[in-house]
């Protein structure tokens, strides 16, 4: 068994925003299946750990692109778990559009004891640790995101329901489903005229079907758009947001988020 995976994705129509490229959502989309497919080869995914009584769940999740792909492009996607974060187990991530490097992804991943609902270390599984690549593709550590203080400014929101098309193997609201939500909240002028140059996810607690939830955005202070390592320049600072999406019955907080977008190429 390899230490990484691979496996090539074609941009469909449904994949593309409304300017022809494609879409944050299908992006996140081929990470995590190309995870997922690595994880069964070495036989920790979901419906193999849950004939033990275990699960995964997402808990962070950093994404940096410097190009997106359109409609026919092919994406190569390569994945690989370089070690442990306390409690989160790993999992980076390259993508590529031929020869060129267009974006670069870290995450950290819960390994849960479904009947005790409790985090367990990954290094408690047998052999877990053989199968490190120790590569970092972002040399991240997830510490906690600022919160969004709608005292700050003016906040763009918007109010969803988990639908159950919505829910996964785990029985809460999807990962693609939340990155819809906070991207929903954005200005549409923002979302036509730029492009997600980095996100960082950060799932807190679940949201169930059938229960409403709040997403919030805050514009903040423009940062600097980081490199992933082929640009030839540095490109001016970027519109960042804050996000936070809320659970309407108990005002608990599902998910914060930061994201820092760069204008279209032309």
């Amino acid at each position: 068994m390899s230490g990484t995976w691979s496996a090539t994705y074609d941009v469909h129509t449904y994949e593309m925003d409304r300017k022809q490229s494609v879409s944050v959502r299908a992006i996140s989309s081929y990470l995590i299946d190309t995870a997922g497919q690595h994880v069964h080869e070495l036989g920790y995914s979901i419906p193999q750990l849950l004939e033990k009584g275990r699960s995964w769940f997402f808990s962070r999740f950093l994404l940096r692109m410097g190009a997106y792909p359109g409609w026919r492009d092919t994406v190569t996607v390569e994945t690989w778990p370089p070690g442990t974060q306390k409690l989160l187990a790993l999992r980076d991530w390259r993508l590529f559009c031929g020869r060129q490097l267009i974006g670069l992804a870290t995450s950290g991943w819960l390994m849960i004891d479904v009947g005790k609902r409790r985090p367990l270390r990954p290094e408690s599984y047998p052999d877990w640790k053989r199968f490190h690549h120790p590569e970092r593709t972002i040399a991240h550590v997830f510490g906690k995101l600022p919160e969004l203080d709608p005292a700050k400014g003016q906040s763009g929101q918007q109010e969803f329901r988990v639908l159950f098309g919505d829910v996964d193997i785990n029985g809460h609201a999807n990962y693609l489903s939340y990155i819809d939500w906070l991207l929903e909240s954005i200005p549409p002028a923002v979302r036509d005229e730029r492009q997600i140059a980095e996100m960082e996810v950060h799932f807190l607690r679940e949201a169930s079907f059938a229960e409403e939830v709040v997403s919030r955005s805050l514009r903040i202070a423009d940062a600097g758009i980081p490199s992933i390592g082929l640009e030839p320049g540095e490109p001016a600072a970027g519109a960042q947001y804050l996000h936070s999406i809320v659970r309407s019955r108990d005002g608990t907080e599902a998910v914060r988020a930061r994201t820092l977008w760069r204008p279209r190429s032309a």
